[in-house]
């Protein structure tokens, strides 16, 4: 069974979605494999860790203006109750990324055994 849902309907599943994750990373103290792909593809991260004691979710992002150069990494830290908020300011409309967000969502119990489809406007 499939389930058709419009950018709008991705978008409202994924923030959803996030706070189940969110809600894992603070009963299990550690983040969902599902979740850090989500957070790198949003911010083209290189790493993310989860610090239990400060439980916020640091995000290195590489900065470096030439790849033929060391990295230049820079550390974002999000307090993990408000990952939320940055995973939403952080959603892309594009066509892969929906599909990405798609096949996120097919992977989660949300949406049972069905297929997520996306329906263009």
């Amino acid at each position: 069974m499939a389930t058709y849902l419009n950018t709008n309907e991705i978008r409202v599943s994924l923030k959803q979605l996030v706070k189940q994750y969110v809600e894992e990373c603070e009963t299990c103290q550690e983040l969902p494999h599902e979740f850090i792909s989500l957070i790198k593809h949003n911010f083209l991260a290189k790493y993310v860790y989860y610090n239990k004691k400060k439980k916020q979710i640091e995000i290195g992002i590489d900065e470096s203006d030439s790849p033929d150069t060391y990295p230049e990494i820079k550390v974002f830290k999000i307090p993990v109750n408000k990952a939320g908020k940055w995973m939403d300011q952080s959603f892309k409309n594009n066509q892969c990324d929906l599909e990405f967000y798609g096949k996120l969502l097919n992977r989660n119990e949300i949406f049972n055994s069905s297929d997520v489809v996306l329906m263009s406007r």
